[in-house]
């Protein structure tokens, strides 16, 4: 945009060869100054703790819409099928229905490198959205890792999805609003222990999305990607000091290639299991402690 628009009016309204001396000749400059500048947005900004319009949201300009569907056809590339809980196998029919005047949370696992299906989540005419309509469009939102909104560039992916950070009182702000999440709970430290052909859970010291569900009364629904972990060959190079980074700093490094050794996934099926919502005693008072003892039956 610079070069092509910016070049010939700056040359135009102010002597030729202003582009070159301001932009060219600080090339260096520019650079630390947008970096700069993209760290200080990603330390101060606060959006991705805001959950007021974390939805579903319609692209309103060409350059939006041309993304989008760039991004859509990255989804498209691994085919999902959607498996509710009570299908006939036979005749793959399914009465299963989630009421969207209900409020849910979404647990999905396994995370493998990329947690595939929670793309279901954030697109409007996904395959889970058309199996169960009114869900994805609004009142939904993701959970991810605070760290994740502070890398330039994928801040902003995120952000233009319906996530928000998973810190325990944002999620709860969320559901004081009455706001359904899906969240993948095995998080960073199950993509590390992903290998391919075999699905790895970090499962049994996850009980913060339990918590949630029995203080705010709402549903479970249990997803599980079959397939996920097979996308990519995963390494075990320097699996303790990775291990370690995440346990310390939360950041996750895991080592693996797709298609051809590139970040290209293995065009993989996946069938994407929906549980049967698991349905909780709704509390007196929404936000209050649950007791650990319904924390450990769940």
């Amino acid at each position: 945009v610079l070069h092509v628009i910016v070049r010939p009016i700056l040359n135009y309204l102010v002597y030729d060869g202003v582009y070159h001396d301001i932009f060219i000749s600080n090339t260096h400059s520019w650079i630390i100054f947008l970096v700069s500048l993209n760290l200080i947005v990603a330390f101060t900004d606060k959006s991705h703790k805001n959950v007021h319009g974390a939805d579903y949201r319609r692209k309103n300009n060409i350059f939006a819409r041309a993304a989008e569907k760039f991004f859509d056809a990255t989804f498209n590339y691994i085919p999902m099928t959607i498996v509710p809980w009570d299908e006939d196998h036979s005749t793959k029919s399914s009465k299963a229905t989630l009421p969207p005047n209900r409020q849910y949370i979404f647990a999905v696992h396994p995370h493998g490198i990329h947690c595939m299906p929670l793309s279901l989540f954030h697109r409007k005419g996904s395959e889970f959205d058309k199996r169960f309509p009114g869900i994805c469009e609004k009142n939904l939102s993701g959970l991810v890792a605070t760290v994740m909104f502070k890398i330039p560039g994928v801040r902003e992916l995120f952000l233009s999805l319906p996530y928000i950070d998973a810190s325990r009182s944002v999620a709860e702000e969320a559901l004081r609003e009455n706001r359904s999440l899906f969240v993948c709970t095995g998080s960073g430290e199950e993509s590390l222990l992903t290998k391919r052909g075999e699905d790895v859970l970090v499962l049994s010291k996850r009980k913060g999305f339990i918590r949630l569900a029995l203080s705010y009364g709402c549903d479970i629904v249990p997803i599980f990607g079959v397939g996920n972990s097979d996308l990519f060959e995963t390494y075990n190079f320097g699996a303790i000091i990775r291990m370690w980074l995440h346990k310390r700093l939360h950041v996750s490094i895991p080592i693996f290639h797709g298609r051809y050794f590139t970040p290209l996934p293995y065009r993989v099926p996946i069938r994407v299991l929906v549980g049967e919502p698991l349905k909780v005693p709704q509390p007196q008072h929404r936000g209050e402690k649950p007791d650990e003892e319904i924390v450990e039956k769940f």
